[in-house]
């Protein structure tokens, strides 16, 4: 059984104990037909996992972010799994790095990014920090405010809001601060792991003083910028509102598909964007070399992943508002919308790190698998009723 595997048999009950169950469907194969290989063992020993006719992956083990997660679980509130059915619920435990409630997130067998749940109390604040990996942040609520100091420099405000996305400049020290006498809850997605796995040295992540003056020196444009470059690319380092931000069409990956990328705070690692489905329309099965948190941000409806070759094997997520759930690496995923409004979900993932070491491989079905269209009209159907 594959690690993925072994890790979905405990996602149900890891949920439920969250109080966050998933919808999950699971199939066999059909009767007669014998199972497909899914893993081997290398000349080397090397666990390998089939993520083509003749491609094998190497499953990552004992890697220096592995041997990080065990020495520190204990001390922090932690998520291991595929799917949360709703970060702006889902129980949080105090978190002292933090300063305040949390949850680390550890998705699926992801080595490049991972993700935490925050919560700040009414007027209160997190903990002042500063680390060598880069982080995005979308937000369920406000007012408030980011202070970010660059050594030496005056500090500056971020002020954000109920759907606002931010990055943290890479190794600038950084305070949250809830404005509003409610809590206020976000979502940070962070290249933490790549940077353990790259170093495999705690200090030189959060002890580190090199300062990245290239990508950010308390500029005075810094929080107006906003520049788009490219169809579906804006360089900014502020989204007001994800939610209302206008985006661009991408036919591509489906009919009525519309899409923005956004390059914030210098990033080099993480790439944040968001995309959107009418109603009663679906994206195209795809698959990518890169780790992705997808986050719904509106719409009703459900994603599916599988692995190579075995759609029998496909997990559902069906889907709100703050559901967030992952891919394994390498695996077809398929976001569909079967409600009356659009859908649209934040992605935060690492296609520029792998682009730049040469490792990016992406591919989409061509065409998609008959039955997925089937499935989607009898959804659509229940619907109506």
């Amino acid at each position: 059984m594959t690690l993925q595997f072994r890790r979905l048999a405990g996602i149900t009950l890891a949920l439920a104990a969250l109080g966050s169950a998933v919808a999950v469907t699971e199939t066999q194969s059909p009767a007669g037909q014998p199972p497909q290989e899914r893993e081997r063992q290398s000349n080397r020993n090397e666990r390998l996992e089939k993520v083509g006719p003749t491609a094998f992956r190497v499953i990552p083990v004992d890697t220096p972010y592995d041997r990080w997660y065990e020495r520190t679980k204990a001390k922090m509130p932690t998520f291991d799994g595929m799917a949360i059915q709703d970060v702006r619920t889902v129980p949080l435990k105090p978190w002292a790095d933090m300063g305040t409630n949390g949850l680390y997130m550890r998705m699926a067998d992801y080595q490049i990014i991972d993700g935490w749940v925050i919560e700040i109390p009414g007027k209160g604040s997190t903990k002042p920090m500063r680390h060598m990996f880069e982080a995005g942040l979308y937000f369920f609520g406000g007012p408030g405010h980011t202070i970010i100091q660059q050594e030496g420099k005056q500090p500056q405000r971020i002020d954000w809001k109920y759907r606002s996305l931010i990055s943290i400049p890479l190794n600038v020290r950084y305070q949250h601060f809830n404005d509003g006498d409610k809590p206020v809850r976000f979502i940070a997605v962070t290249s933490f792991p790549f940077v353990m796995n790259s170093t495999d040295n705690e200090k030189f992540v959060w002890e580190n003083a090199f300062q990245f003056k290239d990508r950010y020196d308390a500029q005075e444009d810094y929080l107006k910028k906003s520049e788009s470059v490219r169809d579906r690319l804006t360089v900014t380092n502020v989204v007001p509102d994800a939610l209302d931000f206008k985006l661009d069409s991408w036919e591509a990956r489906g009919k009525g598909s519309t899409n923005m990328h956004w390059r914030m705070a210098g990033n080099t690692m993480i790439d944040l964007h968001v995309s959107e489905m009418p109603s009663k329309e679906y994206k195209r099965a795809h698959r990518h070399s890169s780790d992705a948190f997808v986050m719904l941000l509106s719409g009703d409806g459900y994603s599916l992943t599988w692995p190579e070759g075995q759609y029998e094997k496909r997990v559902r997520v069906d889907w709100h508002e703050g559901t967030l759930f992952v891919p394994p690496i390498y695996w077809y995923h398929q976001h569909l919308n079967p409600g009356a409004e659009p859908a649209r979900y934040l992605a935060i993932n690492a296609p520029i790190l792998v682009t730049r070491l040469g490792l990016r491989f992406e591919d989409q079905l061509e065409p998609d698998l008959p039955q997925i269209a089937d499935e989607f009209k009898q959804e659509i159907a229940k619907r109506q009723k």
